[in-house]
């Protein structure tokens, strides 16, 4: 049986929400049954999803409303949209609690972050120190073009090892990191590439996009195995990952 894992709607756009197609290339591929949770502003629904849902995937996505986070409009460099802000946070808030596995991604990461408590930059330009071009231009969204450094105490160091390179589609970082929750990579200029909740069974955020590296990068894979197999252990699934040797 499949693992059901609920990939949270990336955003909507002229009256027509949607999510990438690798979000849900990646959990198929994975062994899971991917099933897309729209915005709503029902929170209401929020038990339904938990009772469906395994696992959450928290996918990529627009800009942060500052108002959220206690700060004032300092860019123009991306557009925002305050109900699925709500709707992401709100959500995010009750999956943590829900102790379900959650896999945030780029955004979602940053979602995940001030859910419990923190805060991101607006813009890496804001930042008073010296930092890359986290916004890569390439042909192919799978080319990697920075390296981070992941902690040896992490859940990622299991996946990736100490080092791995990724790709970079985002111009907001996170800025201050809540106690609850514990960085576990960083690019070469600090910028916090990953984050983790102790405590929780599986509760893993990533900055880079892992959906579109993962058919050519194996430690790629491992990150929605382990979602996949925490899944299944949350509901007593019988799970076998279709990649042999990937575990």
């Amino acid at each position: 049986m499949r693992p059901v894992i609920g990939i949270v709607m990336c955003g909507s756009e002229n009256g027509r929400q949607f999510v990438s197609q690798p979000y849900l290339d990646a959990v198929t591929d994975a062994g899971g049954l991917p099933t897309v949770l729209p915005v709503t502003g029902d929170t209401s629904l929020y038990a339904g999803f938990s009772r469906l849902c395994d696992g959450f995937l928290f996918c990529g996505g627009g800009d942060i409303t500052p108002l959220l986070f206690g700060e004032e409009l300092l860019t123009d460099q991306g557009g925002t949209d305050l109900f699925t802000d709500r709707f992401h946070l709100s959500l995010m808030a009750y999956v943590l609690q829900s102790r379900l596995p959650v896999l945030a991604i780029c955004r979602g990461m940053q979602v995940m972050n001030l859910a419990l408590g923190g805060t991101i930059w607006q813009d890496l330009s804001l930042r008073p120190i010296h930092t890359l071009n986290h916004m890569q231009v390439s042909v192919h969204r799978q080319d990697v073009c920075h390296k981070i450094t992941i902690s040896k105490n992490s859940m990622l160091y299991d996946f990736l090892g100490e080092y791995a390179e990724v790709n970079s589609f985002h111009h907001q970082c996170l800025h201050l990191i809540p106690a609850s929750l514990r960085p576990s990579a960083i690019a070469s200029d600090g910028v916090v590439e990953a984050i983790e909740l102790p405590g929780h069974p599986f509760a893993l955020g990533v900055q880079w996009h892992p959906e579109v590296l993962y058919p050519s990068d194996h430690g790629m894979k491992k990150l929605f195995l382990a979602l996949l197999k925490k899944a299944s252990v949350s509901k007593n699934i019988q799970y076998i990952s279709p990649f042999s040797g990937a575990e």
